[in-house]
């Protein structure tokens, strides 16, 4: 018995020294991925002089940078980015289509990680990563170390933090929007760490919750007005506690430089408490920050808010850097900085100039598209949901009334096209054997046939679409989204390039640096970041 003892107590070090030898001195100990909804290459060159030397000035002044990376599909969302820059690859693959989704069966709209199964920690939803269908890149390093790498996910909502931590993550970890506090699911064995329930018990939250954001500078040294202007002095004020109940005051203190600093400090938690990059297997920490304050224009860097959003960042990514290089060494870690889709111009600002734009109201036009069917085929619920420019056709009902479904189709697609601000209009399921156009092949990346509808439509430039109280939904089809993204710290070279990338190459080129099998449905390409 002591012979037997003794030989699995050797065959657990040996293969313990394989995971952590399987690593040594190839790869950085800590991948850092840093998300930035909202930032654009223009922005920071405008701002360059107003950053500190040791926050964004000194991630873009020494890393690999990249000015144009395009996204070769339609924007569907944040979630869609993450899941890409995860996976490497587009969401006809990776599933996550969207923020969130039509369900079929029960024809409801729910957020595309919504999962029942499974119980909210610090909040009343169930989440998992059940639409993600691909493998990330920390899945695979997971498999590959044998589960002794460590992978946190951190985002201001669980549509980002799941889709970056990926199936295997030891945990993701986001604000829930009714109760305020730090959450994950019960999808995750380790449940909610002692570090984030810290954050929920020491009044972090609630203090800033109840704070007030006005400008970190003078007024005097800001380049742009503030879009929401209260007097000279202080050039705008918003209120954070004056909202009328939790979730509407949690909802704008995520568009704020306050949910940042949240971000900020638990990521660096993680980092101590975890002991991410301690040793040789390395650890993957993902990290989503947020650019978009709470007004019209918020993509745009014209407003006071946006600008001290910028400046605020960058204090934080300051002392984020910091504390990377006191825990794990700069030279150990490996940091991915990029951002999501996002427009350049607010309809407003193009039709100041003159330029052509516009609103689309889906609500409106499903009412329309209903009502034109109803009066061809008679009275029903023809289309039964629609939801980021997916519309849901009755094919049950086509069948009831013995109509072939293919005309019903046919017939909507040709009604749609009808619509000012719509470019072009696609029955998916034609979509498979299409193929040869730029366009087709963008549309085919966007959806998936588990989850998405069954007409699809694509907006005019310059046009986006609205709700029914005129607030904008995503981003428009045609806007030019494009994002920076950097390379930083380990065994990087300084250069910057002008050349064209795509979101699905973040994925195999953090997998090449980790010598680590690409994600299962990866579609990217590697960059060279080291030359």
């Amino acid at each position: 018995m002591k012979r037997i003892f003794f030989s699995i107590i050797f065959l657990l070090v040996i293969a313990t020294s394989f995971a952590e030898n399987r690593f040594e001195k190839q790869s950085p100990k800590l991948v850092l991925n840093i998300v930035v909804d909202g930032i654009q290459t223009e922005h920071i060159a405008t701002l360059w002089n107003y950053f500190d030397d040791n926050g964004i000035k000194r991630i873009f002044g020494n890393g690999a940078v990249f000015t144009e990376q395009h996204f070769d599909y339609y924007s569907g969302g944040s979630a869609t980015d993450m899941a890409t820059f995860s996976t490497g690859t587009t969401p006809n693959f990776h599933g996550i289509i969207g923020n969130s989704f039509f369900r079929k069966k029960t024809k409801e709209v729910l957020s595309i990680v919504s999962d029942e199964r499974y119980v909210g920690i610090g909040t009343q939803s169930g989440c998992s990563p059940e639409n993600l269908y691909a493998s990330t890149v920390s899945d695979e390093l997971k498999v590959v170390s044998k589960g002794e790498s460590k992978v946190y996910a951190i985002a201001l909502d669980a549509e980002d933090a799941i889709p970056l931590g990926g199936r295997a993550a030891n945990a993701a970890i986001w604000i829930d929007n009714q109760l305020g506090k730090v959450a994950t699911s019960s999808y995750y064995n380790a449940g909610l760490p002692l570090w984030c329930n810290e954050v929920n018990t020491d009044g972090t939250i609630d203090q800033l919750l109840n704070s007030t954001w006005t400008p970190l500078f003078s007024a005097f040294t800001y380049k742009y007005p503030a879009a929401n202007e209260t007097n000279k002095v202080i050039p705008f004020e918003y209120k954070i506690g004056n909202q009328k109940n939790t979730e509407k005051a949690v909802r704008l203190f995520k568009q704020t430089p306050y949910a940042n600093k949240i971000m900020r400090r638990l990521a660096i938690k993680a980092i101590k408490n975890e002991q991410l990059g301690s040793d040789n297997t390395p650890d993957i920490l993902s990290v989503k920050f947020t650019l978009n304050p709470p007004i019209d224009m918020a993509h745009e860097l014209l407003t006071a808010e946006k600008e001290d959003m910028y400046l605020r960042l960058d204090k934080e990514l300051k002392i984020l850097l910091d504390s990377v290089e006191q825990f794990v060494g700069l030279n150990n870690t490996l940091l991915v900085l990029t951002g999501t889709q996002c427009i350049n111009l607010h309809p407003a600002t193009l039709q100041s100039q003159k330029i052509n734009t516009g609103v689309f109201n889906a609500g409106r036009a499903m009412a329309l598209l209903n009502n034109y069917l109803m009066l061809l085929h008679g009275q029903g619920n023809w289309v039964t949901g629609y939801h980021a420019k997916n519309i849901y056709l009755n094919e049950r009902l086509a069948e009831q009334k013995k109509i072939d479904f293919r005309l019903i189709e046919y017939q909507a697609q040709r009604f749609m096209t009808e619509f000012q601000g719509v470019q072009q209009v696609f029955v998916v399921n034609n979509l498979q054997n299409a193929g040869g156009d730029a366009e087709i092949e963008k549309v085919k990346n966007s959806i998936h046939q588990k989850n998405s509808g069954t007409i699809y439509f694509t907006l005019l430039p310059g046009w986006i679409e609205v709700d029914n109280d005129n607030k904008p939904i995503g981003i428009s089809g045609r806007s030019r989204v494009s994002a920076p993204l950097v390379f930083f710290g380990w065994k990087v070279a300084e250069k910057k390039t002008h050349i064209p990338v795509t979101a699905t190459d973040v994925a195999p080129t953090i997998s090449q640096i980790l010598g680590i099998t690409k994600p299962n449905a990866c579609t990217g390409r590697t960059l060279n970041v080291f030359e």
